[in-house]
């Protein structure tokens, strides 16, 4: 694989620890842009459902952002479409059937090793970790081939009926 290159990066929500994860990844260098529809901590408000047309970056991460867009279609095209060539995906989705009351839509294993083989990615990394009820499904990929957008099968994603979609949350 490419040593990672900093350059520009494209983070999906506006993520924050302790300060906005926008604040760490420029310190390390990044041209980091961030995009989430309440638009808030420098993030550009924009729905995720929509093209973002935004041009391609070295790197993307979907940070616990993804499971909460309805249109899973639309918010995966614009992950693939953002990425350059030989650019790194990386990808932190709630494991299925856990994380019960929070997003609805979980990728699988399977719809990572899907979207890879159909987009011209290749996986780095794939594996679950965390505690009971908590656990997180982490993707690491790069890209090696720019080939149109296709959707892996929606019976990849896992669908929580109990968690929040965008909207349900209160600002």
């Amino acid at each position: 694989m490419t040593p990672l290159r900093f350059g520009r990066m494209l983070e999906l929500g506006n993520k924050k620890s302790h300060v906005p994860y926008k604040d760490f990844f420029e310190d390390l260098g990044f041209l980091h842009t961030s995009v989430d529809l309440n638009g808030l901590d420098g993030a550009l408000k924009l729905d995720l459902e929509q093209p973002l047309e935004l041009g391609v970056f070295e790197m993307v991460t979907n940070i616990g952002t993804s499971e909460h867009v309805g249109n899973q279609q639309g918010v995966w095209r614009n992950i693939v479409e953002a990425l350059d060539h030989e650019a790194v995906l990386c990808c932190v989705t709630p494991a299925p059937n856990n994380w019960r009351w929070h997003g609805r839509f979980y990728p699988t294993m399977e719809f990572y090793r899907a979207l890879c083989d159909l987009n011209g990615l290749v996986l780095d990394r794939l594996h679950i970790d965390g505690v009971p009820d908590r656990k997180n499904l982490y993707c690491r990929a790069h890209r090696v081939e720019q080939v149109p957008f296709v959707m892996p099968p929606a019976e990849l994603l896992w669908v929580n009926e109990q968690g929040k979609k965008v909207g349900e949350y209160k600002s």
